[in-house]
């Protein structure tokens, strides 16, 4: 299996139908494209994919399905197995490395502090025996650790590196500077090139699910030192996230996947979704961003 820690994971959707039901073909088919389109691997079952609020057993299956692809492609995956409980997180982390994934990753429940942090991540670890990737995200677990706690998750064993889905990329920078040898995977899809301008290996993202080549245009331009491409790549994505911020991430992102027969629905119930009435105008607004991402893409396949 491909290195699981660099290049561009798309935080995987989990398509569902209106009964929450998980849709295995529109995954695998999701999963495929995406492969197709050139991404280093997958990011399963996570904020995006929904894990937390998905069956244990469809947890499980997605993590097969990608595998299985993967390995067709000589790709990667890293599953989420963040839980509210240690007990499913082990759970879910054992049977990922059994099921051949190159990584693991958890957002941990709600509210911890230090000491149960690093016994939860303590116990995933000896469980998975793969590379495991903390997940730091304080805006959905109310966490917000100092560096100096950070560098105590980081020193775990089999702990390699941190999602960080977080603004202060200088927190992200004195991590590394402390700890050179960790991998960092840059969260938020708004500011890929500063992340990894700040030393971020890869990332995992949201948005990677329908603008793939985006993505991996401003992580090659990056490594190929070419930055003002790169952010004007990331200044066309910008003027698409000005949008779907003002109408909220969540409906904005599964809106758009149905609209590209990606996935009939993201999001398990309680979700939020547009009434028609908004569903047609946030669509008149978007479609011109999504266009110039798409033609800026174009321009750099030429």
């Amino acid at each position: 299996m491909a290195n699981v820690l660099k290049g561009i994971l798309p935080a995987v959707a989990s398509p569902c139908d209106e009964n929450d039901m998980f849709l295995e073909e529109k995954f695998a088919a999701l999963a495929q494209s995406l492969y197709e389109q050139g991404v280093h691997g997958l990011y399963v079952c996570g904020a995006t994919g929904d894990g937390y609020h998905m069956l244990m057993a469809d947890r499980k299956r997605v993590t097969e399905i990608a595998v299985d692809l993967a390995a067709q492609y000589d790709r990667t995956v890293i599953t989420h197995v963040g839980t509210s409980t240690t007990r499913d997180s082990v759970e879910l982390a054992t049977h990922a490395a059994q099921a051949g994934v190159g990584g693991v990753s958890a957002m941990p429940p709600a509210n911890c502090n230090i000491e149960q942090l690093v016994s939860y991540y303590r116990e995933i670890a000896s469980a998975a025996q793969v590379p495991l990737v903390v997940y730091h995200i304080p805006k959905l677990t109310g966490i917000a650790l100092t560096v100096d706690e950070m560098l105590r998750l980081v020193d775990i064993e089999g702990v390699a590196g941190f999602k960080f889905s977080d603004w202060d990329l200088f927190f992200m920078k004195r991590v590394l500077m402390a700890r050179p040898d960790v991998a960092v995977f840059n969260g938020n899809d708004e500011f890929l090139c500063p992340g990894l301008l700040y030393g971020a290996s890869g990332g995992i993202g949201m948005n990677y699910n329908l603008f793939p080549k985006l993505f991996l245009g401003i992580y090659e331009a990056v490594n190929s030192g070419d930055v003002a491409r790169a952010m004007e790549l990331e200044t066309h994505f910008l003027a698409y996230a000005d949008v779907i911020f003002s109408y909220g991430l969540r409906p904005s992102f599964e809106t758009l996947m149905r609209d590209q027969d990606l996935a009939p629905y993201c999001f398990r119930q309680p979700r939020q979704r547009f009434d028609e009435a908004t569903s047609r105008r946030f669509l008149q607004e978007v479609r011109p961003k999504v266009a110039a991402i798409e033609q800026a893409v174009e321009a750099d396949e030429r």
